[in-house]
């Protein structure tokens, strides 16, 4: 559990007034580390393009020393957590339940990777289950963590476009692909 005057908190989140003093977090939270940051976020159900487009950028972004951020979904979350541990790199994701519940259950060799090669963080405590409320709010943490946010595949009501409205609030660069 990480408080506001921890010095692993996510510096970007000190001037943002709607994001939370308390993380939860399994893995080493080292946000503060990366002089940058890459959300990547898109359609669960995405095309086998836009699957290469996460990847490349994901790579791309490790190349670039940039934290990768996004939130364990399937599709597009999945495919840049793969390639960012696959690539050596460090990337963090943001969920809609406590840390100590990996959903979707099917990303459990994922869920552990990444808290190997970065993090596992929420807002919400240990055994919180995740609830369909509690997505949009955990997308305004994946938009406070990226200096830029890379979107791919994602239709106009998906749950993307809320992480898009924080990062449009948040003065971040939207690379909608």
């Amino acid at each position: 559990m990480l408080c506001t005057e921890d010095k692993e908190f996510p510096d970007r989140f000190s001037s943002l007034r709607d994001l939370p003093v308390v993380l939860y977090v399994k893995g080493s939270l080292r946000i503060n580390d990366f002089h940058k940051s890459l959300g990547i976020v898109g359609a669960r159900r995405c095309t086998a393009e836009g699957k290469k487009r996460a990847i490349d950028r994901a790579m791309e972004g490790v190349v670039q020393n940039e934290a990768i951020i996004s939130g364990m979904a399937k599709g597009i979350d999945s495919y840049a957590h793969t390639a960012a541990v696959k690539a050596s790199g460090y990337t963090a994701a943001v969920l809609g339940s406590g840390v100590d519940i990996c959903y979707p259950k099917e990303h459990e060799r994922l869920y552990e990777e990444i808290a190997i090669h970065g993090c596992v963080l929420s807002e919400y405590p240990p055994r919180t289950p995740p609830m369909e409320y509690n997505f949009p709010r955990r997308n305004r943490l994946i938009a406070g963590l990226s200096d830029r946010l890379y979107v791919i595949d994602a239709g106009r009501k998906s749950g993307t476009a809320s992480t898009v409205e924080y990062s449009r609030k948040y003065g971040s660069e939207i690379i909608e692909d």
